[in-house]
């Protein structure tokens, strides 16, 4: 079965956003940049590792990560691309092929490619938090069609948001994690692909974000006028 490519994916329905779309409505792409933010966390934090069980991870960690889609904040149960330039989904759901944006860069400057789509999974469904791998279940297969496409096929094609799940996971950089021991907590600074990277931290009491200047994502639509800050701080109360 065939499938035309697609910017986005909804859920039920028409999307609101067309093809070509420039910004999402509710932003001002024209948002200046700089300045910082400081919010409170209560508690403390030991660890950079957000996906599993044990330790307690560190406020904001999911600024560092990019997904295969991102959410419209205007628009329920619709997904649009973001690592993923477009998509092909099967008219009954069975499956979903996302195509890799090329430009898609980790904060290290190495490319993001299907065989770091696949390794998350079968990462997060190994050693991650127990959560996953009941939440990917009925994923009965993750393939690496070339360095650019990955096709997720599904066990049931009755889960119409599966698809979506899916393209909302945080992607881990492969080259990363397989020099690492995943299933640990860890303040080593991790990498991801996300608008912001970790500036500098006192464990457990404050963690520091800065902007990444070389964000691959900066411009696209999805993106305009979001993450504006330079700098964002979690202070840690008890």
């Amino acid at each position: 079965q065939a499938a035309s490519p697609q910017h986005a994916i909804s859920m039920y329905g028409d999307l609101k956003y067309p093809a070509g779309f420039k910004h999402f409505d509710y932003v001002n792409p024209d948002a200046p940049k700089g300045g910082s933010v400081s919010e409170d966390a209560l508690g403390t934090f030991d660890s950079f590792n957000a996906f599993i069980i044990k330790g307690a991870p560190a406020a904001g960690i999911g600024l560092i990560y990019d997904s295969l889609l991102t959410k419209a904040q205007d628009e329920p149960f619709s997904l649009y691309g973001l690592l993923a330039e477009s998509l092909e989904v099967a008219d009954d759901r069975s499956w979903i092929i996302f195509n890799l944006n090329p430009a898609a860069r980790f904060s290290d400057g190495v490319p993001v490619t299907a065989d770091d789509v696949v390794y998350t999974f079968k990462l997060l469904r190994e050693q991650g938090a127990p959560f996953y791998r009941s939440y990917y279940h009925d994923i009965a297969d993750i393939e690496a069609l070339s360095s650019q496409r990955v096709k997720f096929t599904f066990s049931a094609s009755e889960n119409r948001e599966l698809p979506l799940i899916v393209g909302e996971v945080s992607i881990l950089p492969k080259h990363y994690w397989e020099q690492r021991d995943f299933s640990q907590p860890s303040l080593d600074v991790p990498i991801g692909s996300g608008p912001y990277v970790i500036d500098s931290f006192d464990a457990g009491r404050t963690i520091n974000y800065k902007r990444n200047l070389d964000y691959w994502a900066a411009d696209l639509p999805v993106n305009r006028g979001r993450f504006n800050f330079d700098n964002l701080r979690y202070d840690y109360y008890k």
